[in-house]
């Protein structure tokens, strides 16, 4: 019975994201139809093979929507917005951190949020992520538990103690899940 408990628990743990990305997606969805319905009434088209006129306007908006977005993002006062909103996101979700680094690395994003690393301790190595280089010396760092990297603790470590790794985010992830199995293909290359 345990079993299946932390079978289902892992399932909805993997499942929630998926859910929000809906959530929000019928809510940006919903918005667009009740922006496309005026226009739907202005053009004599009521289907365009078989879809509803007011269906494909939405999605037509949406994709606009995200076509200016994009534009907005390649200005200067674009990524200043931008830092801002994912500083306020970063401090008013604490998961919102892990959740953008996935997508980061799904999307093929260079300046990830949390940089896999290789922190080396006095007698021992962890797989963990770079949060920030601080002044000084100090680098923040994030270590991940196993089997839930949800779960783990903060670390100021020095520099020279910090090795990045030339390893997906999302990899580092499956294997910290599957409690380490498959750390040594992400530990073959290393680099200071």
């Amino acid at each position: 019975m345990k079993t299946v408990k932390t079978i289902v628990v892992g399932g909805l743990i993997f499942l929630v994201p998926f859910a929000v990305a809906l959530l929000v997606l019928g809510k940006v969805y919903g918005v667009a139809m009740r922006l496309a319905a005026p226009l739907d009434g202005l053009i004599p088209i009521e289907a365009i093979g078989g879809v509803a006129l007011a269906n494909i306007l939405a999605i037509a908006i949406i994709l606009l929507a995200c076509f200016l977005a994009g534009i907005v993002a390649k200005r200067t006062w674009g990524r200043k917005l931008y830092g801002k909103i994912d500083e306020w996101m970063l401090n008013l979700i604490p998961r919102y951190g892990f959740v953008k680094s996935m997508t980061e690395s799904i999307g093929g994003e260079l300046d990830s949020t949390l940089r896999p690393v290789l922190v080396r301790f006095d007698d021992l190595a962890q797989i963990g992520f770079e949060v920030e280089r601080g002044p000084g010396d100090l680098v923040t760092v994030y270590m991940p538990g196993s089997p839930d990297p949800w779960s783990g603790s903060v670390a100021q470590v020095t520099t020279d103690r910090v090795d990045a790794l030339d390893a997906d985010f999302n990899a580092v992830i499956k294997s910290l899940r599957k409690i380490g199995r498959g750390s040594s293909a992400l530990l073959g290359s290393t680099s200071g």
